[in-house]
């Protein structure tokens, strides 16, 4: 894991913010437990979520808004989620997020959803990664 940050903490400036949204009792356990490792590059803004099925495709729109090169959003498992059905519910409104992208001329890759085990640091740091890898053969949406 050190090996990647290491690989693209300088690169990262060049390829822009992600912000991730994670789900408090699945992917957010796993961000403090990274954060604390230093792990996670400041280029990649985690935001911790009570429920990832709260999330609303404006949201997820504003962060490209707001400087965003790339967001994903990691919840439980569905057979996992502490909220029912809150990870199904937000992958539907990443899928439409990634339609209104679309519409907008935005490549629809730049925003996607994961899914990880409560308390796994491993899936979050692969989501950076393939986020990081997709954004980096795209042009910037903002300028520097």
């Amino acid at each position: 894991m050190g090996d990647w940050m290491s690989e693209h903490t300088n690169s990262n400036h060049q390829i822009g913010r992600i912000v991730a949204f994670c789900c408090n009792y699945t992917a957010g356990v796993a961000t403090d437990t990274l954060r604390e490792a230093g792990l996670i590059p400041e280029s990649l803004e985690m935001k911790k979520l009570s429920c990832t099925g709260r999330i609303e495709v404006s949201v997820l729109l504003d962060a490209f808004e707001k400087g965003a090169e790339a967001v994903f959003v990691a919840g439980c498992r569905a057979d996992e989620c502490h909220n029912l059905s809150g990870s199904r519910r937000a992958e539907k409104r990443v899928g439409y997020a990634k339609i209104l992208l679309k519409e907008l001329d935005i490549d629809p890759d730049r925003i996607e959803m994961f899914f990880v085990h409560c308390g796994e640091t491993e899936p979050i740091v692969e989501a950076a990664r393939e986020m990081t890898a997709r954004i980096s053969k795209l042009e910037r949406l903002h300028s520097t």
